[in-house]
């Protein structure tokens, strides 16, 4: 199992963590990326003056895609509404997850869902 953070922080503003992210998808059989926003983006009196994914999280997503062997899956964290029209047709994304603010037990949900465990059901198409 590889490991990188692509990204240092949500904010993203820096690249310095892409080559090893990119190194990692190159290796990796599958490849799941999070990205999102967390409570330092957005809160009851915090408004976001953009939906897209903060910094360069978008070019981040993209590059690892590109790297990878097999389509990607995006795992997308926040409480709000994010525009990820960049992924809709994208064939090197495989399926996009949205977990919100999943809690002390949301990666144990994730990885249930991610490797067929449990299924939630279809709830919508992006």
């Amino acid at each position: 199992m590889f490991y990188a953070t692509g990204c240092f922080d949500i904010v993203c503003n820096s690249t310095e963590g892409f080559a090893q992210a990119v190194s990692v998808a190159k290796q990796a059989d599958y490849v799941i990326v999070v990205a999102g926003l967390d409570l330092s983006q957005e809160t009851e009196d915090r408004d976001r003056h953009s939906l897209l994914l903060p910094g360069n999280q978008m070019t981040l997503i993209n590059k690892v895609a590109s790297a990878c062997k097999k389509p990607l899956v995006l795992v997308l964290t926040g409480g709000g509404p994010l525009d990820i029209s960049f992924a809709k047709d994208d064939p090197r994304i495989s399926g996009v997850l949205w977990i919100g603010y999943p809690g002390e037990e949301g990666s144990k949900a994730l990885s249930e869902i991610i490797f067929g465990d449990h299924n939630p059901g279809w709830y919508a198409s992006i």
